[in-house]
């Protein structure tokens, strides 16, 4: 812009002094060719002064190095061709900090890759541009904030806790990050671990920890197996023995030795034994 602004300057200046320099009757000539040019440079500086500021953004003006209060919303906005713009991004940004180190309370080394999600807070662009002109505020501000609040949070909690509290940990560090990056005017709205991990030798502890877990409940079962089906056997015997005892009351009530006897009597084929010892079954029986 500022450079169109010169151009049409010295143009309109070599018009005066052609003025002089010319014969008057070649000047109507010259005269119809400075307007014709100075139109088109007209409408060339008038463009060059028109500004677009792209959505999700707000600009910031700064004219001739100082910031001025006023911002500029979304769309075409005219500005003086001294002005310059800068565009502030308002929406929704992720940076993410690959292999963030760190130590748990019990020392266990802990490594992590985590997505930061965050916004310039509304209003504050501005004063956002003003601490930070370059505007590279997701390194120089975000990253470091991210890596030294990954390493206190992690040392607040075990490497147990870090495992089984997900999402405690997760809330805590989204709280920190908050309240790291509220005085840089930067809105912290979700913070996501991935590739969350222990050292080797942590993994591998963990791993003969789980085994020797699933080993004692599978023993813990067998045993309640092997109990179950004693009891099951102790049921069954102790069921057979009473039903013997009520069967031996109901022989004794029918007559004892005769009421035996006499049921042995009722099963016989009638056929004697092709071997006997002393003892005849059924001799001593009256008919």
């Amino acid at each position: 812009m500022f450079t169109t602004f010169i151009v049409f300057s010295i143009f309109a200046a070599l018009t005066v002094a052609a003025a002089f320099i010319f014969p008057k009757d070649e000047r109507k000539l010259i005269y119809t060719v400075a307007a014709v040019v100075g139109a088109l440079a007209l409408v060339a500086l008038t463009l060059a002064c028109v500004v677009v500021v792209p959505a999700s953004n707000v600009g910031v003006q700064v004219r001739l190095g100082e910031t001025l209060p006023e911002t500029l919303s979304e769309g075409p906005h005219l500005v003086p061709p001294w002005v310059k713009v800068k565009d502030i991004y308002m929406a929704q940004q992720t940076v993410t900090t690959k292999e963030a180190d760190a130590s748990s309370h019990d020392l266990q080394s802990v490594h992590a890759s985590v997505n930061v999600a965050f916004t310039v807070k509304p209003g504050l662009a501005r004063d956002l541009f003003v601490m930070n002109p370059t505007l590279s505020y997701p390194e120089l501000l975000v990253v470091p904030a991210t890596e030294e609040v990954f390493k206190a949070v992690m040392a607040q909690y075990s490497a147990e806790q870090l495992v089984n509290q997900r999402k405690a940990v997760s809330d805590a560090i989204t709280k920190a990050m908050q309240a790291k990056l509220a005085p840089y005017h930067l809105q912290v709205q979700t913070v996501n671990l991935q590739n969350f991990g222990f050292s080797k030798s942590f993994n591998a502890s963990i791993e003969e920890k789980v085994v020797a877990s699933q080993k004692a409940e599978t023993a813990k079962r067998n045993l309640e197996r092997v109990k179950s089906e004693a009891d099951a056997r102790i049921a069954q015997a102790e069921g057979e023995a009473k039903a013997i005892a009520i069967q031996a009351a109901a022989i004794e009530k029918q007559g004892g030795d005769k009421y035996v006897q006499l049921q042995a009597i009722s099963k016989w084929d009638g056929k004697l034994p092709t071997t006997t010892s002393s003892a005849i079954p059924f001799i001593n029986v009256k008919p």
